[in-house]
């Protein structure tokens, strides 16, 4: 997308609640000139959080359009400010807003992009089903390889406007699980959340993958 022959991305940064004002703060500092918050819960699996009934945290999701050649410097400035390479402190990643691509279809296959050889790639599955069934989103992702996710609540009933997500009207009492994959592992993350929720019966749900340019503070383990 080319807005007055400028490049666009979605810039998204998720942290622990009460931290994102901070971020957004710190991202006015390189030329950012606002963004949007949403409200989520983490649900990445911690032994000993689990243990002490901690282990779903609330968070914050920044998004913020940003130029394109914005991306690297505010990657860095924040990775660095915000100890984003530290479990637990945050994650950053960005999409091109001209990959946008809703799933339809049928079995999801992930296609391959050209990156350079030391870069590892991801995408970005937004699943959006009835609320009380982003646990099960979760289990099945997790069963087919993902680490955990981010579950984000729509709005609440009474609420005159439906929040929209890219452009997706979401309705109220609907949850949206967002899951940061490889890209070798969304195809059977992807497939698996769509048979274990009938994604393709009518009324079930909704899943589309978007491709992820830059990312940081990844949860790769059990810590």
């Amino acid at each position: 997308m080319l807005v007055e022959n400028k490049t666009l991305s979605l810039f998204c940064v998720i942290v622990n609640f009460g931290d994102g004002s901070k971020v957004l703060k710190a991202a006015k500092e390189l030329g950012v000139t606002g963004g949007t918050f949403l409200i989520g819960k983490g649900t990445v699996k911690n032994s000993i959080l689990n243990l002490l009934g901690l282990d779903e945290v609330r968070k914050e999701i920044l998004l913020m359009v940003i130029e394109e050649s914005l991306e690297e410097n505010l990657n860095d400035y924040l990775a660095k400010k915000f100890h984003f390479d530290k479990p637990n402190h945050g994650i950053t990643f960005s999409i091109p807003i001209s990959s946008l691509a809703v799933l339809n279809g049928h079995e999801y296959i992930s296609k391959p992009r050209m990156r350079g050889a030391d870069e590892m790639q991801y995408e970005a599955i937004f699943t959006i089903v009835d609320k009380g069934l982003s646990d099960d989103v979760i289990e099945a992702a997790q069963s087919a390889g993902a680490t955990g996710g981010t579950v984000i609540h729509g709005r609440g009933a009474g609420s005159h406007d439906t929040a929209k997500l890219f452009n997706i009207e979401i309705e109220p009492e609907k949850d949206i699980i967002l899951i940061l994959s490889e890209s070798e592992k969304a195809a059977p993350i992807v497939n698996a959340i769509k048979e274990r929720l009938d994604i393709e019966e009518p009324g079930k749900g909704v899943i589309f993958v978007i491709d992820v340019n830059r990312t940081y503070g990844l949860y790769k383990g059990d810590k």
